[in-house]
């Protein structure tokens, strides 16, 4: 090329043309558009096929899109960039790059020590093998027990270990890209095409209830919120290690500031009923305890304008229609589903950032999933409730905004708040509408109501040592007569808010706070408690009771033979066998007794009988008396009968036992059991 272009016009590179050729040599293009001539210089300097045939087709190009007019040089951008299947900026900076150092620049030269790890001589703390030790051990640790971690988590790894442990600064430790070369080699590469997003400016194009499209221009804080959920993807347990499955997570998201403003999860599947919930948790100021270990404060609040979601059937009810109504927002339904991309990728950040790397980790897919996944569950609900809390307030709400590199969604979201102030609600009673799981209960005695086979009462109390005792002045359903409608949040049934019914279109009044009286943990969800009775049931069906069932079964079959028994006897058939029966008792009974059964015969022979087969009729008072006392007439008969044989005597003797003197005359005691040889003798005149 001819040396009289100036400086600013040319590029001089070096271009090691073979292994054999000991010297470089210098070539220079100058910004005139390509000619036949300089793209020979380019070919002959390229020995491989195949990147000659990438090289020629960049500057191919470069010339096409150079030769374009204005109006076409924007598609014809992107028609090369599908061609070169690279975004169109990346063609972009191809025609910045020629326009400054020629045609040249588009040849790629490797290094001579190309593949070897290079560190930089400012890391400190660690040696490069040191630091590349470090991250594969933190990428194969992070990688095990079912958890998954990505580079880009391998990286913040290493960042939160230079900075808090080592306290290092930016430039002392390794970049993102030494992490992602150390990696590449553990980790499949798969290509994926991005979308450059919206732009400038956020649009949301929506419909309403009635079709009708509305464009939204975002503009400030709190305007339009986004919902949407999904089904998390860790294994939870109960307090006693007991599988409870995946969770579902309903997220409320700024769209101007991209902050979580609040969220909802539960093991039931999402429905209205978990959208108002979440729209309640994101509306209200959030507190939260020293268990949350947070070093931020969850500081969004207030009322939204408008919110969108996509178009399921929850977001379309009844229930949402009417808490919008009472609250005062409006409901839209997104037009186009990319548009909800920025609650998706909120839920992307869930599993990539948290999911992944905590214990009983499942996959989003069966692909995914990793090899027992369920043998390394271990968390319990306020452990996994932690510890999204903390994800939000001190990761997501503190990163900084995609769009704008100087600001975290956090101060972006105060920046965009008109008049600095969110707009809050005035009663926090509004919000029970959003409680909208309803029962209606009938108040008992002591103003008792029964949940789910728990009783709740608002005069319940717990003492020093954690009973529940039952306080008559605090109970302000004692005096309440008639049903009552409980609202509960499906995930804490400990306690339960009061309402009266709502009658002839009155709104129903709020009348408090009742909390169940056998319940001694803060929190137990609607689905625990069920889980609960469940395996209690299961574990009582377990024992033996089969004694029981044969109790009743013989009871109902002994009910039924006797009442065929005087059916049958009522209509004249099968007396005699009843009569039988009852002489074959008789039997029994008499020779397991045969001493009572002789003295029997003794004292009910009949009067004017031989000596031999009758005894003399002896009153009950004279077997009662002693030969020294003396018999009442107002108490027995007195009728004189002579006392039979001495073996009689002796066996009343036998019977009645001794009466000792002090015995009173007037008591009587009879006989416990008396044997006679049949029915038949025991008639009036005999006894």
């Amino acid at each position: 090329m001819p040396s009289s272009h100036t400086p600013e016009t040319q590029a001089t590179f070096t271009i090691e043309q073979n292994s054999i050729e000991q010297h470089s040599e210098e070539i220079k293009i100058s910004l005139s558009p390509a000619v036949p001539q300089e793209r020979l210089i380019i070919e002959s300097l390229l020995e491989d096929l195949e990147d000659r045939a990438k090289i020629m087709q960049r500057v191919q190009a470069v010339e096409d899109i150079s030769q374009a007019s204005e109006h076409q040089r924007t598609e014809k951008i992107k028609l090369w960039a599908d061609r070169l299947e690279v975004h169109p900026r990346t063609v972009t900076r191809l025609l910045e790059r020629v326009e400054q150092e020629g045609l040249a620049s588009l040849v790629r030269f490797t290094r001579t020590d190309a593949g070897d790890k290079r560190g930089s001589k400012q890391w400190q703390g660690k040696s490069i093998a040191e630091w590349t030790d470090f991250i594969l051990t933190t990428y194969k640790r992070g990688n095990k027990s079912g958890r998954r971690m990505n580079r880009s988590q391998t990286f913040n790894q290493v960042k939160a270990h230079a900075i808090i442990e080592l306290g290092l600064s930016e430039g002392e430790y390794p970049s993102i890209g030494f992490v992602y070369g150390v990696l590449n080699p553990l980790v499949e590469q798969k290509k994926e095409k991005r979308n450059p997003g919206q732009g400038p400016g956020i649009v949301i194009k929506t419909i309403d209830k009635d079709k009708q499209p509305e464009d939204i221009v975002v503009e400030r804080s709190n305007q339009v919120w986004q919902i949407d959920h999904t089904k998390l993807d860790n294994l939870l347990v109960d307090a006693d290690d007991k599988m409870l499955g995946s969770v579902w997570i309903t997220s409320v998201i700024d769209s101007y500031s991209s902050c979580i403003m609040g969220y909802y999860i539960s093991f039931m599947a999402a429905g209205s009923h978990e959208v108002a919930l979440a729209l309640r948790h994101a509306i209200l100021p959030k507190h939260y305890g020293a268990e949350y270990e947070l070093q931020k404060e969850w500081e969004v609040c207030g009322l939204p304008e408008y919110i969108v979601t996509d178009r399921a059937k929850e977001f379309k009810s009844g229930h949402l229609r009417r808490v919008a109504m009472e609250l005062g927002f409006k409901l839209r339904l997104r037009l186009h589903k990319e548009q909800g991309g920025i609650v998706e990728s909120s839920f992307c950040g869930i599993k990539n950032e948290v999911s992944s790397l905590l214990p009983g980790y499942k996959g989003g897919s069966i692909k995914e999933r990793p090899a027992n996944a369920e043998k390394y569950a271990c968390m319990i609900y306020e452990e996994y409730d932690r510890k999204l809390v903390r994800y939000f307030v001190d990761h997501v709400n503190q990163h900084l905004y995609p769009r704008i590199k100087n600001q975290t969604c956090l101060q972006r979201w105060w920046n965009g708040m008109p008049g600095e102030k969110p707009r809050l609600i005035t009663d926090e009673r509004k919000l029970d509408v959003c409680l909208m799981k309803e029962e209606e209960r009938t108040v008992q005695e002591h103003g008792c109501v029964v949940f789910e086979n728990l009783i709740y009462g608002a005069g319940f109390i717990r003492d020093g040592q954690g009973y529940q005792r039952y306080d008559k002045n605090i109970d302000f359903l004692a005096k309440y007569d008639g049903k009552v409608t409980l609202r509960y949040d499906p995930s804490n049934i400990t306690k339960l808010l009061v309402y009266t019914l709502e009658q002839d279109d009155r709104p129903s009044k709020f009348l408090g706070i009742i909390p169940s009286r056998d319940l001694s943990e803060s929190r137990l969800s609607l689905r625990e408690w069920k889980e609960r009775e469940k395996q209690i049931r299961k574990e009582g069906k377990a024992i033996d009771q089969t004694s029981i069932l044969a109790q009743q079964r013989d009871l109902n079959n002994f009910s039924n033979e006797k009442v065929r028994e005087m059916s049958q006897n009522k209509r004249g058939k099968g007396k005699a066998k009843t009569l039988q029966n009852r002489k074959d008792e008789h039997q029994r009974i008499v020779e397991q007794t045969p001493e009572r059964y002789e003295l029997g015969k003794a004292l009910l022979a009949p009067v004017g009988a031989s000596e031999n087969e009758t005894a003399d009729r002896l009153t009950l008072s004279e077997v009662e008396a002693t030969d020294s006392a003396t018999i009442s007439p107002k108490d027995t008969k007195t009728a004189a009968v002579p006392l039979k044989s001495k073996a009689i005597a002796e066996a009343r003797s036998a019977i009645i036992g001794k009466v000792t003197p002090q015995a009173s005359p007037q008591r009587i005691i009879q006989p416990a059991l008396l044997v006679v040889s049949s029915s038949d003798r025991l008639n009036d005149d005999d006894w």
